[in-house]
């Protein structure tokens, strides 16, 4: 479980330490490696959680400049459901003889490139949409942020390793059993943050117990917002 970030150049400090440098290292190609290796670990609570209500326009709206990964999208009280492109031009259509209002109909989108296009009109009652998204947390310089745990920033540390240790390799000279030493422990702790990253605490355990333990599973909650998924399951005897 993630709770706090540090700055990248804990690593770069790291390396000058470990590595006893007298030559200063390319702090771009450090920030690089590092978000290289964090996007290879891709743990859900090493990134950033965030909630923007957008504008439609037309149906469509650019998503966030950190936006990565989707976690929720609703229009109203309401949850969209994930179409095709083909599938939306269906549901965007009614016949003239349907009497239903469209504000009572199951709303569609999908996402090309950055932009997410729905079938909301902009004479519909709603044309703004609520996103909960993952994005990669950055600090005040635009640099990403790492987390604060020991095995994230030996990842980190030890990717870098490997790739000062490849270029040396490229040009002979390295040992291939040196770089092959780099490339086993940076895998390591890939591996070990990625387990540190997704090991949940105990409220979490408890929630996910009484997501599991139940009688009668919640198949429906998500038009609630998965507000009582979690909630212990009661049941009572008549």
């Amino acid at each position: 479980m993630i709770y706090k970030y540090t700055s990248f150049k804990t690593v770069l400090n790291k390396l000058y330490r470990d590595l006893n440098l007298t030559l200063e290292i390319n702090e771009a190609h450090v920030v690089e490696w590092c978000a290289e290796v964090l996007a290879k670990i891709g743990a859900f609570t090493q990134f950033e959680q965030n909630l923007e209500v957008l504008q439609l326009n037309d149906g469509k709206a650019e998503l966030p400049c950190n936006f990565d990964k989707l976690v929720y999208i609703s229009c109203g009280n309401k949850p969209l459901a994930w179409s095709t492109n083909s599938q939306l031009h269906k549901y965007s259509y009614t016949t003239e003889d349907s009497q239903v209002p469209n504000c009572c109909t199951q709303y569609y989108f999908y996402i090309q490139g950055n932009t997410l296009i729905t079938d909301i009109k902009d004479d519909d009652p709603i044309t703004k949409v609520s996103l909960t998204y993952l994005g990669i947390p950055i600090d005040d310089e635009g640099y990403p942020l790492i987390p604060d745990d020991v095995y994230f920033i030996e990842a980190c540390a030890k990717y870098v390793m490997y790739m000062l240790d490849y270029r040396e390799w490229r040009k002979g000279d390295m040992p291939d059993k040196v770089l092959q030493k780099s490339e086993q422990d940076y895998l390591f702790y890939v591996n070990s943050a990625r387990g540190s990253a997704n090991m949940p605490n105990e409220r979490q355990l408890r929630n996910l117990k009484n997501i599991w333990v139940r009688l009668v599973p919640n198949m429906n909650d998500e038009n609630n917002f998965f507000r009582k998924i979690d909630n212990k399951e009661r049941l009572y005897n008549k």
